[in-house]
């Protein structure tokens, strides 16, 4: 019995130590590639589809002429 735990107490620290002392190569990030977009880029085109629904466009958009009658 005493044999028994000894080798037990020796194969835990054997595995503690190689668990400690030999690092498994990790994945690693690689690079985004064409076509990624960084977070300013991605805020730039999110005000710009912004700014294009709040412009007036279509069949029944005020022309300028008909904007400034209406100021006056």
């Amino acid at each position: 019995m005493f044999w028994l735990q000894v080798s037990t107490l020796v194969l835990v620290n054997a595995l503690i130590a190689s668990m400690l002392l030999i690092r498994v190569p990790r994945a690693q990030h690689t690079g985004a590639g064409d076509g990624a977009l960084n977070v300013w880029q991605l805020i730039e085109a999110v005000e710009a589809e912004r700014h294009r629904e709040t412009e007036s466009t279509g069949r029944h958009r005020l022309s300028p002429e008909t904007l400034a009658r209406l100021r006056l």
